[in-house]
């Protein structure tokens, strides 16, 4: 009780240096901004989602360049399973340009997700490596959509309790990807998040992704205080107001910078007591992923003169 009233206290006086301020350098005082520029400044960045969608198809050698290049210290691996062969390698690229590797996801589709080939091999890869990076793993989107609500999250309550003891014996931590539809719903995250509390006695996380957080938009800040003490991550993305309240990935990735609604709920992030790291990422098909991290890099910038 004492954290929600100091935080809706530090909320409301953060509000009125905003409003009376529009940068950190023209105010020192301001808490929002200070705040702010602690957040969103650059050791604070991870890259994130490099692989996919790279038009230029680097190998993990090139890769790992490209994003040291780019002044990153951590980078995250969407081990999709065609790229877990290359987690491996990747991972002994990053490290030797002075990168940590420090997320690994996937997706799961078992309610015994450790037995999946792919993430058998994954688990392989970090004991190998003596590695413990964190662990974010999603459904498919309409994952078990056949069984009523409540057998719905029994059955996710179930699959993520499993793959949370199992990565609690490998030392890594585990956190659901949000990436939107029913599942990025805050009520069913929170729901997961108790069950596996109770059922295991494992704490485990969840990932905001903006790009897959347009329904939250209506109601963020009520959403993310909710979030709050679970988030181990919050990836950033430009977002528009007209595209609030989309689920399942009906609303457009764009470069930060380029919405109308992304500083403001920056902001609110900021002011929520965050203070976790912050994705940059690629996510744009047919693009060179050195391209647009810059963009999202370079839009970041303009964003940080504003907050």
């Amino acid at each position: 009780m004492r954290l929600i009233i100091f935080l809706c206290a530090s909320i409301a006086c953060q509000n009125v240096f905003a409003q009376a301020t529009p940068s950190v350098k023209s105010s020192p005082a301001s808490k929002t901004n200070s705040a702010a520029a602690e957040l969103f400044a650059d050791e604070n960045l991870t890259a994130w989602l490099v692989i996919f969608t790279d038009a230029k198809k680097r190998t993990p050698e090139q890769r790992a360049k490209m994003v040291a290049d780019l002044g990153f210290k951590k980078v995250g691996f969407e081990a999709f399973e065609k790229y877990v062969p290359i987690l491996d390698e990747q991972m002994e690229e990053n490290e030797k340009h002075g990168l940590e590797t420090t997320s690994v996801y996937f997706v799961m589709k078992t309610e015994t997700p450790s037995e999946e080939p792919h993430v058998k091999a994954i688990f392989d890869v970090l004991k190998k490596r003596k590695a413990t990076p964190e662990i974010w793993a999603m459904f498919p989107r309409g994952a078990f959509n056949d069984a009523p609500q409540e057998q719905r999250v029994e059955k996710m309550i179930v699959a993520f309790s499993e793959l949370a003891e199992h990565c609690k014996a490998a030392g890594c931590k585990l956190a659901l990807y949000n990436y939107g539809s029913w599942f990025g719903a805050v009520d069913v995250q929170l729901a997961i998040i108790d069950g596996v509390k109770e059922r295991t006695g494992i704490k485990i996380g969840t990932v905001l992704n903006f790009h897959r957080g347009h329904q939250h938009m209506p109601d963020f800040p009520e959403a993310l205080q909710k979030m709050l003490p679970h988030l181990v991550m919050v990836n950033l993305n430009g977002m528009n107001q007209k595209d609030a309240g989309k689920t399942g990935g009906g609303a457009k990735i764009l470069p930060l910078g380029d919405g109308d609604a992304e500083l403001t709920m920056m902001r609110q992030l900021a002011e929520s007591g965050y203070r976790g790291p912050i994705g940059i990422i690629d996510h744009q098909s047919g693009v060179d992923a050195e391209v647009q991290l810059k963009a999202n890099l370079k839009g970041l910038e303009e964003l940080r003169k504003k907050l």
